[in-house]
């Protein structure tokens, strides 16, 4: 079975720039107010959807999350979080308006439940979801032989 492979047009290079510059000026916020990008390692609470970054000193930085998308590292295949069955109401609410903007302006990238993509893809995909979510920045959340693609929602500490 082979995945489909949107085409990617004038505007939807636009609106990724636009993501990138957004989701970039949030990544430096975060660097600047708390040190993002220097913590050592990180802990995941998936029941609370929070990330906490640590430094062997007990420095720490702790956001909320919300998953994107997943792509599965061995295929190549990215799933979009919206078309998950088992998501809550109120996240699924949040992440159709993603969906939704695709139908909206036809970017064929946000509306197919799965495709075929490369990791700058995954990436790109995920800036567009955080500047539409209006978010505090984005992350990638290795598990096993599956990456998951989040924005940051709120900063805790």
């Amino acid at each position: 079975m082979s995945l489909e492979k949107p085409k990617i047009d004038d505007s939807f290079r636009v609106l990724h720039e636009k993501a990138h510059e957004y989701i970039t000026d949030q990544q430096e916020k975060l660097e600047d107010d708390f040190g993002f990008g220097q913590f050592s390692n990180y802990s995941v609470d998936w029941d609370e959807s929070s990330i906490t970054f640590q430094n062997e000193d007990n420095s720490s930085l702790k956001m909320t999350f919300q998953v994107v998308g997943t792509l599965e590292t061995d295929t190549s295949k990215w799933s979009w979080k919206w078309n998950d069955p088992s998501i809550s109401a109120e996240e699924r609410e949040e992440l159709e308006i993603i969906k939704n903007y695709g139908d909206f302006y036809d970017f064929s990238y946000l509306t197919i439940p799965s495709l075929e993509v490369t990791t700058p893809i995954a990436w790109a995909l995920t800036a567009i979801a955080g500047y539409l979510r209006i978010s505090k920045g984005i992350f990638r959340i290795q598990q096993d032989t599956n990456a998951h693609f989040v924005y940051f929602k709120e900063v805790l500490t």
